[in-house]
């Protein structure tokens, strides 16, 4: 029992629909157990692992453990109905490519309240609204278990009320809110010398109308943040830089191929490249090691949400790149200074001056207020 004002609470057992890592220390994530080589060869989004960590630190709970949806054994799901309530990780869930396999069955076996909070959709475009049947039953099984269903933005609130669901709430990200600090207030330093910039590679014509041409313009802006200040690369997944990481000459030689191919790597700019590859790179297991080494940057700009947003949370500032509607339904929902490259920017420097966090500081405490709300109408005991 855990006292809670002049209540007792007796804290949840918390199920997790498609967590992303494994759990330690009660509410801190690190990814599954693998070697060296397994790490160079398999593709994960260390994104998934932060914002499932962050979710876990915004939760009150007693245990938290996987609710397995692909062949889950009698016994297993047997022991499900034990649990208080299941969650749906946050992450771009919200498509027809996504396969539930087993969940709704369990579900209705379970009898379980379900929530999803800070989920999010994914489409190329805005009228790639209707869900096919299998996804649509999913989160018509969501909405009918829970009060509401707390999305990242605008635009994923439209695309279900556009397929019949309608109990949503605005929320946004829980990893803007893993330090559980509503008082969070951003303003560019006086003085910036670290900067980590975050990347991402993994583009096809869903993200990019020319993958090529926005490989060249993210190359461009590292190599010339790089120029401007002391750079650190974080990456978040992509298996060549991966092999960089962990200096591994075969993955290192694929990888070079593969950045000429793909126009990452040019005769111009390899040297320079491959000097903040072997140098400058930084790459995460465990959800702890990048608060800690954010800590001590002095900016965080990118592609990757899940670079930025954390170091926000942490009090960094940071500037996202938006290049489709999963950065751009973030950065309008939270206010993040952000941009839309067309071209490389000339004068770093003078853009991050030009940054304003005025909009970020006054919307943050009201969408924190709305992640709790979201979390209290669902009766989910919370430390926010």
């Amino acid at each position: 029992m855990q006292e809670v004002g002049d209540q007792k609470t007796t804290l949840k057992r918390v199920l997790v629909i498609s967590p992303a890592g494994q759990i330690y220390g009660h509410d801190k994530v690190q990814w599954y157990k693998a070697t060296t080589e397994r790490l160079l060869t398999h593709y994960f989004n260390i994104g998934d692992m932060v914002v499932y960590d962050s979710t876990l630190k915004m939760l009150e709970y007693s245990s938290a453990s996987e609710m397995r949806i692909e062949n889950p054994t009698e016994q297993e799901i047997e022991s499900y109905c034990d649990a208080d309530f299941a969650i749906v990780r946050a992450s771009n869930f919200i498509h027809n490519q996504m396969q539930w396999h087993r969940a709704v069955e369990v579900l209705e076996r379970t009898k379980l309240p379900v929530y999803a909070i800070g989920v999010g959709g994914q489409a190329a475009t805005r009228d790639d609204y209707r869900l096919n049947d299998h996804n649509l039953k999913f989160w018509k099984t969501v909405s009918e278990r829970s009060d509401v269903i707390g999305v990242r933005g605008t635009f994923t609130a439209e695309l279900l009320y556009a397929n019949g669901i309608k109990n949503v709430e605005i929320v946004g990200c829980p990893s803007l809110f893993r330090t559980r600090n509503r008082n969070l207030k951003l303003a560019i330093p006086d003085s910036i010398e670290k900067v980590a910039f975050s990347t991402r590679r993994e583009v096809d014509a869903s993200y990019a109308s020319n993958p090529r041409q926005y490989l060249s313009i993210q190359r461009d802006f590292l190599l010339r943040t790089a120029e401007s200040y002391q750079t650190t690369v974080t990456t978040h997944g992509e298996n060549e830089e991966k092999a960089f990481f962990f200096k591994n000459e075969d993955g290192m030689k694929q990888a070079r191929e593969a950045f000429f191919r793909d126009g990452w790597f040019t005769d111009e700019t390899v040297d320079r490249m491959e000097k903040l590859y072997k140098e400058a790179m930084f790459f995460f297991l465990r959800v702890e090691d990048y608060d800690a080494f954010i800590r001590e940057q002095h900016f965080a700009l990118g592609y990757r949400v899940h670079g930025v947003l954390p170091a926000m949370a942490q009090g960094i500032p940071g500037l996202l790149v938006k290049y489709d509607t999963r950065s751009t339904e973030l950065a309008d929902t939270h206010a993040i200074p952000s941009l839309i490259l067309n071209e490389s920017p000339s004068d770093i420097k003078a853009m991050l001056r030009e940054i304003s966090f005025d909009d970020f500081n006054k919307l943050y405490p009201l969408r924190y207020d709305n992640m709790k709300l979201c979390l209290d109408a669902n009766g989910i005991p919370n430390r926010l």
